[in-house]
């Protein structure tokens, strides 16, 4: 007569198998689903590159905006602000609780929630309206913080950036990024790598991972060279 039932040991067996086979397929769709989110952070970073690289053709004659990153300034517009005009997507909007309305480009799909309690945990680009860091706007604030008085930031910025940089760790030449991601979300390197996307000015506005946070050493060099008068240091 035949047998339809399973023994307990062979049901144990099924259960363990697909446990084994569970564990096999989350981290790999978790790591598909992370590269796909990681790849349209890219297509964001590319979309916001051309905007500003249609800002500087047209309205800065090639000088980077003279722009807050994702602090908001009294004394000048934010990067999506500025840069905004040139896509085709609304800016992001402050609402009536504090917290920004934003839309893509402006939002990294990593960007799920945010590290900071005061704010709920509120995900990045609802506490400044962008996912993505303006480096050169943070430079700019930092200038201003020490009282620099620089004459035309943005025009002593925008030199210092289409120069390749030393690397002090590898001794490399590198370019600074002119936006990247606010956080290391993309978990997609090793954890000593760093996991930002970022948008550098070399190559028409290249894409690719970013570079480690300058070093101390790194931002008082550059800060340096920004209180030279910008009529000495181009020439």
């Amino acid at each position: 007569m035949r047998r339809l039932a399973f023994t307990l040991i062979e049901l144990l067996v099924v259960i363990a198998i697909i446990a084994l086979l569970i564990g096999i397929a989350v981290p790999a769709l978790s790591g598909a689903r992370e590269s796909s989110r990681r790849v349209k952070c890219m297509v964001n970073l590319s979309g916001i590159g051309k905007g500003l690289q249609m800002y500087m053709d047209t309205k800065s004659k090639g000088l980077l905006p003279f722009a807050s990153g994702l602090i908001e300034s009294t004394d000048r517009p934010t990067f999506p602000e500025v840069v905004g005009e040139f896509l085709d997507t609304p800016k992001p909007v402050k609402e009536a609780d504090g917290f920004y309305r934003s839309n893509e480009p402006w939002k990294c799909p990593s960007d799920i929630i945010g590290t900071d309690e005061a704010t709920n945990l509120e995900p990045t680009y609802r506490v400044g309206g962008s996912s993505y860091e303006y480096w050169p706007g943070s430079i700019m604030l930092l200038a201003d913080f020490i009282k620099l008085e620089l004459t035309r930031p943005e025009f002593s910025l925008t030199k210092l950036y289409q120069r390749q940089r030393n690397d002090p760790n590898t001794q490399q030449s590198k370019y600074w990024p002119v936006l990247a991601c606010a956080d290391q979300w993309h978990k997609l390197r090793a954890a000593s790598l760093d996991r930002r996307n970022a948008l550098y000015l070399d190559n028409g506005m290249r894409v690719d991972w970013c570079i480690p946070r300058p070093a101390g050493a790194e931002i008082t060099e550059l800060i340096l060279e920004l209180a030279k008068e910008p009529n000495n240091l181009f020439k």
